[in-house]
């Protein structure tokens, strides 16, 4: 268990190397590190300095705290660590190494030796000593090394004392204790959880220690750590005891943990008082502070001076009014450790130069050479760093500017060979500059001339120019364009030719796929006088085959070639993707969808001397776009009647050789590219019509262009002449015969009398009532269906009643059949009406009709009596409800209707139902679709409405989708213009503003007890269900059980019985604050209406109000006497409570008694609430209604109020049980149960 012992471990610290090293780096330390850590050291502030191993010295120097520096020493060199704010080469750290270097040469013995534990002589006398010996701050730590082991030494001592003999498993203990004292002497101080539980001693980490965190975190530091396994053991026994843990009996004898207790919490204070002090100096030092580096805490300025040889040294200097000097080698090794925050002190432009110094250092082993001057390299990127330009002076210390000019290279012919021409640098004006100093060649030569920068030609070679280089007039070109100057004599035999850039394109078939295209390209330079022709490839330009120059002869002069102007083009090529092809000897790129596009911009950026040819197939994208306009006309419909118009509506395009499905295919890409194979790149643009008229028809009568531009063809729509009164003047343009019908139909509609309120109602109707019972009888008298959508409780019955009424009264019209409807022979019999409603509101029309229309004998369908009911002239008004409709389907569609109508028509909302079919092929002269809510889900439910009410009106259900898509934001305006003239919706705020106010508040209970345990038990189930589940996909595998968890919930918060009958006693805080409520309303004499969606909920309020003697009533789905006991009610002041089924009784009741509304669990679709909240906010009701909603707290009901408010998608949901799962997504179902 022991370590193999180095008897030189505390001395290599003390080495002449490493004293010598440590006091080289002492001296690089920071000015301020170096003199306050000298007055700290000479003030004798620093305590404890000792070796700690063999690489490093450990030391507590007093500060404003105690701050614990380390000196480490690993490959000759050192560095440090302190516990103050700055961490490291700090003042503290340089106090410490002059302790060091005094302690040793004071000749100073390290310490005790570690090996040994006793101070009194004998292991028996470590039995008497005092508790705080174990506790004393040790010399060093050091594995325990002895030739007798640990447990031989310490087991005759503890078996004395015990006054037996150690066990076995006792003597294990020792070892494993000793084990533990030799891992945490070779973790330097540092005792981790993982060892003490290796070695067999228990521990409980806090519950907010982190992941590695040391055990006993403060108890010591380095300085203080225990100093051999008995003080460690006085720790881990003392943790024990505040553990209730019991000491183990072998280990009690040496167990001193008296008093520890207050040095631990010394020691923690401390610990802690020093990471506050760290914090709050951190905090000042931030604002009041820079960084500071050995590097840049000394220097104000720093910059790279160009020496008279082109070279270039680095200069710092001290303060403003000191010498610039050049850099040490200490400072240029202390460079790659700094940051840029280092140099923010200094200017712009030198805090730059500092950053790319120090990042150059580290990169580049060669950034500075022998003589501390900057390698090429390094120059060359500094200079070309904007940011640090500025940062780089002259010889004489002048600013670094470059001169406007550059040096030229001046011809002159060899005096030594006359077919050679000598070459020297010289300035503009021909002064010789041979004596210019290269400063870098990369990316453009810089010299140093005159103690000015110049920009130069490249390095020439050291021989002299033949001429017979200028014979190639490519090799002429690109000397020219480095800045040589002839002689006068071959100056005047220079011939210049301009060669103008021409990009040529065109696209072919892609060769390994016919359904793909390639775009090649090719780059020209070409004479305007001469045949003379380049073209631009990966090397460079190149003659053509064609245009070469012939071979020249003596006599011919040189041709020097002008390729300035087509330059700039080649760059242009890599822009746009193109890569050289060395078999097709051109340039290419493969054409994507994104090609038209891309190409436009690419020719936009394209240098505006570049003459550029476009294959046929290219050329429509430099071009204008197509243009097409909409365009109207109308004609009288073959059928329905004089007042139907067929409006169409129709795509004109300005190219006519266009075929419509080419037309098809530009209109359904949206104005994008769309490839044609007779045209090429076409794209249309759809204008407005010339004169505007056209596009605000539309909009005024509701209608898009949405058919003609999905299908690029006409569309035609149906339209009354209501719709089109308006747009007479627009049709005159196009035909003014049918306008001036129009006009006349328009005024023989308007001069018709409103007819009269019919003899035989016994209502007295408000205004806004009697306006929609001549909504209603206007319709019918065109022949028209519609939608009477007013408010709920604003009296849609009375006014059916009356318009049904008034029908009776008149002559009878020719059957108004759907489509899809055969006519069946009319037989001789009187006026006969249908209403379908739901079965809850049937009593109510019975009612209504028996008090406001008796003269229509309403009665309600028995499906046994199906034949005998019409077989006399009585009755005249039959009722059933939605279900009957459905179930004898046959029957109904036989019989011809005068007028049917349908109440809560949002039964029909899903045209796919078989109630909704079935109503859509009843057979009937009038149809009218009672409803308070016409779009309750999706704009599709308005479609199904009046598909029954108006057939064609909106057009088929596809068409309709597209024309009055959702996620347009007008959808809903235009839809409104288009059914205006069919519909007529009334708010109470509008229609009935004297109804007494309303207001909803929330009673929010908290579950609790066995109630609350059931709820998390039920909430743990339905989030485990979901654990994994990553997608909507994945959710729809668990859909079903997740649904059944929530609904689970939702029952436990009304009362745990819904979901267990043997829960019933279980308490319920919903239900204790119902019953507070009720029997509070009770005393104060009010009548109050509870919904609830569970039937079984109402059988349990119903136990509750018998047992507290509250008079009430009940209707659910199941109670077959609705009307006798709305009536009772109604009248009998001593019925308190009406229990209701949401379901059953949530529209088409009239309950104008209550004031009071109570939803004991929220539904999750608001509309239907607020059907419930109307049973008693209605016409009638003169008391003013408050509605409360129970909701549980911290719940699934709390969070979906919250969903219902804040997610407009869900609020306008109508959401069954069954169907959540397409209206909450996996994030909605996650929040609902987080």
């Amino acid at each position: 268990m022991s370590a193999k012992h180095r008897s030189s471990a505390l001395r290599s610290v003390r080495t002449p190397e490493a004293l010598t090293a440590l006091q080289v780096w002492l001296d690089a330390l920071a000015t301020p590190a170096r003199e306050q850590g000298e007055d700290y050291f000479q003030r004798k502030c620093v305590h404890e300095v000792r070796a700690k191993a063999d690489h490093y010295v450990a030391a507590v120097v007093e500060g404003q705290l105690p701050y614990n520096v380390t000196l480490f020493f690993t490959r000759g060199r050192w560095t440090s660590k302190c516990s103050c704010p700055t961490g490291s080469d700090c003042k503290h750290a340089y106090a410490a190494g002059q302790a060091w270097l005094a302690f040793v040469a004071g000749g100073k013995p390290d310490g005790v030796d570690p090996t040994k534990i006793e101070t009194t002589g004998t292991e028996e006398s470590a039995l008497k000593l005092s508790p705080t010996h174990f506790w004393q701050p040790p010399a060093a730590i050091a594995p325990v090394v002895s030739s007798v082991s640990f447990r031989e030494r310490w087991s005759p001592v503890l078996a004395k004392s015990l006054g037996r003999t150690l066990s076995e498993a006792e003597g294990v203990q020792l070892d494993e204790l000793a084990a533990l004292y030799n891992e945490f002497a070779q973790a330097h101080g540092t005792l981790y959880p993982g060892a003490l539980l290796r070695h067999g001693f228990e521990y409980t980490p806090p519950e907010d220690a982190a992941l590695h965190t040391p055990a006993f975190l403060g108890w010591w530091d380095q300085v203080s750590a225990p100093a051999d396994p008995w003080a460690l053991w006085q720790f881990i026994a003392y943790a024990y005891e505040l553990a209730g843990r019991p000491i183990p009996e072998v280990l009690q004898p040496l167990t001193r943990t008296d008093g520890l207790k207050a040095l631990i919490e010394d020691r923690l204070v401390k610990h802690e008082l020093a990471a506050w002090h760290r914090v709050l100096t951190t905090a000042d030092t931030a604002t009041t502070s820079s960084p500071q580096h050995p590097a840049t805490v000394d220097i104000t300025g720093l910059r790279a001076r160009i020496r008279s040889d082109g070279g270039v040294n680095i200069e710092t200097r001290t303060s403003p009014s000191n010498t610039w000097k050049a850099v040490t080698h200490r400072w240029l090794t202390q460079l790659a450790t700094a940051r840029p925050v280092h140099f923010e002190h200094l200017s712009a432009p030198e805090a730059a130069l500092g950053a790319a110094l120090a990042a150059e250092s580290r990169i580049a082993d060669t950034a500075f050479g022998s003589k501390k001057q900057l390698s090429a390299d390094t120059v060359e990127y500094l200079l070309r760093t904007r940011a640090v330009r500025d940062a780089f002076v002259l010889p004489d210390g002048s600013a670094f500017a470059i001169q406007p000019s550059p040096l030229l290279l001046d011809a002159v012919v060899s005096p030594t060979d006359a077919s050679h021409l000598d070459l020297r640098l010289a300035t503009p004006d021909g002064r010789d500059a041979s004596a210019a100093a290269a400063i870098t060649f990369r990316p453009t030569p810089l010299y140093l001339f005159e103690n000015s920068v110049w920009h130069g030609p490249p390095p020439t070679p050291s021989t002299p120019l033949p001429k017979a280089a200028l014979e190639d007039s490519r090799m002429l070109t690109r000397l020219r364009a480095v800045g040589l100057r002839l002689p006068s004599a071959l100056e005047a035999n220079v011939q210049r030719i301009t060669l103008r850039p021409l990009l040529k394109c065109w696209l072919v078939p892609a060769p390994d796929d016919e359904n793909a295209m390639v775009f090649n390209a090719s780059l020209h330079a070409r004479a305007d006088d001469f045949p003379y022709e380049q073209h631009w490839s990966s090397t460079g330009w190149q003659w053509t085959a064609q245009g070469a120059p012939p071979p020249r002869r003596p006599t011919d002069p040189l041709l020097e070639l002008n390729l300035s102007g087509a330059q700039p083009a080649t760059t242009r090529l890599a822009d746009f993707g193109l890569g050289w092809s060395q078999w097709e000897n051109h340039w290419t790129r493969a054409v994507a969808k994104t090609f038209p596009d891309e190409f436009i911009a690419w020719h936009a950026t394209l240098p505006p001397g570049l003459h550029v040819e476009v294959s046929p197939g290219l050329s429509s994208l430099l071009g204008p776009p197509l243009r097409a306009h909409v365009e109207v006309s109308a004609a009288p419909a073959t059928s329905g009647g004089r007042d139907w118009f067929n409006l169409t509506v129709n795509l004109r395009v300005a190219d006519t050789t266009l075929t419509p499905d080419e037309i098809a295919l530009l209109l359904k890409a949206r104005g994008k590219w769309v490839s044609l194979p007779r045209h090429g790149w076409q794209r249309l643009e759809v204008e407005p019509s010339v004169d505007g008229n056209v596009d605000a028809a539309l909009h005024r009568l509701g209608l898009g262009v949405e058919d003609v531009l999905a299908g690029g063809r006409p569309t035609v729509h149906r339209i009354h002449a209501l719709q089109l009164a308006a747009e007479a003047d627009l049709l005159e343009q196009r035909d003014a015969q049918l306008a001036r019908a129009l006009r006349e139909r328009i005024q023989t509609l308007a001069t018709q009398a409103p007819p009269p309120l019919p003899e035989g109602l016994r209502a007295t109707l408000r205004p806004y009532q009697e306006e929609g019972y001549r909504f209603l009888a206007h319709l019918s008298a065109l022949g028209l269906g519609g939608i009477l959508a007013d408010d709920m409780g604003l009296g849609k019955t009375v006014q059916a009643l009356a318009w049904m009424l008034h029908l009776a009264a008149s002559p009878r019209a020719e059957p108004n059949l759907p489509t899809d409807a055969k006519a069946a022979p009319t037989p001789a019999l009187p006026f006969r009406a249908l209403v379908v409603c739901p079965k809850s509101v049937v009593h109510g029309w019975l009612a209504e009709s028996a008090r406001f229309a008796p003269s229509l004998k309403a009665v309600v369908l028995d499906p046994l009596l199906l034949g005998s009911q019409l077989a006399t002239p009585e009755p005249r008004l039959l009722v059933t409800n939605y279900a009957q409709l459905r179930i004898n389907a046959v029957w109904f569609r036989a019989q011809n209707w005068d007028a049917v109508v349908l109440d809560e028509g949002q039964f029909i909302k899903n045209p796919g139902s078989q109630v909704a079919a079935t109503a859509r092929s009843l057979n009937s002269r009038h149809r009218v679709v009672l409803t308070g809510t016409p779009i309750e889900n999706r704009l599709t439910d308005l479609w199904s409405l009046f598909a029954f009410a108006q057939p064609g009106l909106l057009g088929t259900q596809t068409a309709f989708r597209r024309h009055y898509n959702e996620d347009d934001p007008e959808a809903l305006a235009r839809l409104h213009c288009r059914v205006r003239h069919f519909l007529l919706r009334r708010t109470k705020a509008q229609a009935a503003p004297d109804l007494p106010p309303r207001t909803e508040d929330e009673i929010t209970v908290t579950l609790e007890g066995a109630q609350r345990r059931l709820y998390d038990a039920e909430l743990k189930r339905a989030r485990a269900q979901l654990l994994g589940v990553d997608t909507n996909q994945a959710l729809a595998a668990v859909r079903f059980n997740v649904l059944s968890s929530l609904l689970r919930l939702r029952q436990i918060c009304c009362h745990p019985a819904l979901v267990d009958p043997a829960h019933r006693d279980l308490p319920s805080a919903k239900l204790e604050a119902l019953m507070e409520q009720l029997e509070e309303l009770r005393d104060e004499g009010h009548q109050v209406l509870v919904f609830s969606q569970f039937v079984e909920m109402l059988n349990i309020i119903r136990d509750r109000l018998v047992a507290a003697d509250i008079g009430y009533l009940m209707l659910t789905g199941a109670t077959e006497n609705r009307g006798e006991l709305v009536e009772e009610f109604q009248r009998d002041r001593s019925k308190t409570v009406f229990l209701l089924s949401l379901k059953a009784a949530g529209s088409g009741l009239n309950l104008t008694a209550a004031s009071y509304v109570i939803l004991y669990d929220p539904w999750w679709n608001p509309a239907v609430e607020a059907q419930a909240i109307d049973r008693t906010h209605r016409i009638g009701q003169t008391q003013p209604v408050v509605a409360y909603r129970l909701l549980a707290e911290s719940t699934v009901e709390e969070k979906i109020r919250v969903m219902q408010r804040e997610k407009a998608s869900l609020s306008l949901a109508v959401v069954q049980e069954e169907s959540l799962a397409t209206v909450l997504d996996l994030d909605g179902l996650r929040s609902i149960l987080s």
